[in-house]
């Protein structure tokens, strides 16, 4: 499938070992970045449906399925389909030879830099995880310090061998303590396409609150139903759609009177193509971002429904961990609230009670949207790091790349980018 390119473009694979074709930071960020700052991308990942094939993405489909770390790690019929996918990526990136392979996850990122090794190409780590809290999370309690931070040096030895590391957030960087240099911060931020899908709504007011994305946590769900029932209490049963997760997944580990307390008032839709599901949040007055803090790889939430909500003009209620509280308080955006049912209720009856509150947080949230936190704000910068990367790997360079110079203000990780690319 080796493609043809015109003089001085960049040829950039995508791989994955988990995610859907369609993942939204993959696809929705990366992708279609690369592609209308003029460069050539293919994604190359797990197979989901039909849709991965369509016209807009050009796409490798691999003969394996989708899976989440935690259900491989349980099972040895996905643990075999997850090893079958990293050898069809390395094969792939083989056939390809791209300038760079960027790899989403750790698996893959050895197989980036194993192929890119054996070609003389460059590879890129994306980092969008705390993957050593997680992998901490499965020993004993009183072991979980120290496997954490072992894990943590290894990961470090790991993203050391990396052309390029990109993390999700400033948090996350500070996390693996990485180094300056060839490591940046390039959070998932939407295009700036998706501010137009509000406008085209015409059914805005349909759903009351909308959760973009699986509310992963019991904890998280379970607050949300005690919540809803005492809204429902109060006089104000309000409709909640969950878009991205089915009824099964989200009733897991819930009692049948918990979920019998909002009957009629929680709404599921299945896992759809990403713009599908703005288009559906699109018609809701406002967003929630539900965490539970006590999760461990989930203490610093890089939150890209935030930024989805913002572009919707949605406001937001969010629970209060790290990266979710700074977006919100930062940028008046909505409320902040503990994970407890009580506390997350009286904020959906303040913010939906109080249609000029709703305005100013909506407003302040789509204006911020607009002017920061943007996937075009970053890719002026984000295409001279790959600039530098491919055309160190035409010169058959081995040492180190000499990238753009960014400096990072220390008061707003997510300035970064958007101020180097502004001045280009």
């Amino acid at each position: 499938m080796e493609t043809p390119r015109s003089e001085g473009s960049i040829k950039i694979c995508l791989i994955t070992s988990k995610h859907a074709i369609r993942d939204s930071r993959v696809f929705g960020c990366f992708y279609q970045g690369i592609v209308s700052a003029g460069g050539e991308a293919i994604i190359i990942g797990p197979f989901t449906d039909e849709g991965d094939r369509a016209g807009d993405v050009r796409s490798v489909c691999l003969p394996v399925s989708c899976s989440a770390n935690q259900d491989t790690l349980g099972s040895p019929r996905l643990a075999c389909q997850r090893l079958m996918a990293l050898a069809h990526l390395f094969r792939w990136c083989l056939r390809l030879r791209p300038d760079v392979i960027q790899a989403c996850e750790p698996d893959s990122w050895v197989v980036a830099w194993l192929a890119a090794r054996a070609y003389g190409g460059r590879a890129v780590f994306d980092v969008h995880e705390m993957y050593p809290a997680y992998l901490a999370g499965k020993f004993r309690s009183s072991w979980r310090p120290r496997a954490e931070a072992r894990l943590i040096g290894v990961f470090r030895w790991l993203l050391a061998r990396a052309d390029a590391v990109f993390h999700v957030s400033a948090e996350r960087k500070a996390y693996y303590m990485a180094p300056e240099g060839n490591h940046f911060v390039v959070p998932s931020y939407p295009s700036l396409r998706i501010a137009e899908i509000s406008r085209d709504s015409r059914d805005r007011g349909a759903i009351d609150f909308v959760h973009l994305g699986k509310v992963v946590e019991p904890e998280s769900r379970r607050v949300l139903l005690g919540a809803m029932a005492r809204c429902r209490a109060a006089g104000r049963p309000f409709t909640v759609a969950i878009v991205g997760q089915r009824l099964d997944e989200f009733n897991k580990g819930l009692r049948a009177d918990q979920l019998a307390a909002v009957d009629g008032m929680l709404r599921w839709c299945a896992p759809l193509p990403h713009r599908q599901a703005l288009e559906i949040a699109a018609t809701a007055r406002l967003g929630l971002a539900l965490y539970d803090s006590d999760t461990a790889s989930r203490n610093i939430v890089a939150s890209r429904k935030l930024y989805e909500y913002m572009a919707l003009g949605l406001p937001v209620i969010g629970t209060r961990v790290a990266g979710v509280t700074e977006l919100i308080e930062g940028n008046g955006i909505g409320i902040v609230v503990p994970l407890e049912a009580e506390a997350l209720a009286s904020a959906m009856l303040r913010l939906a009670g109080d249609p000029e509150l709703a305005r100013r947080c909506a407003a302040a949230g789509r204006a911020a949207f607009l002017e920061r936190y943007n996937w075009e704000a970053q890719s002026g910068w984000l295409m001279s790091a790959y600039a530098s990367l491919s055309a160190y790997r035409r010169r058959g360079g081995r040492k180190h790349v000499r990238f753009p110079q960014v400096t990072q203000p220390a008061r707003d990780a997510s300035s970064v980018l958007s101020d180097k690319a502004g001045s280009r």
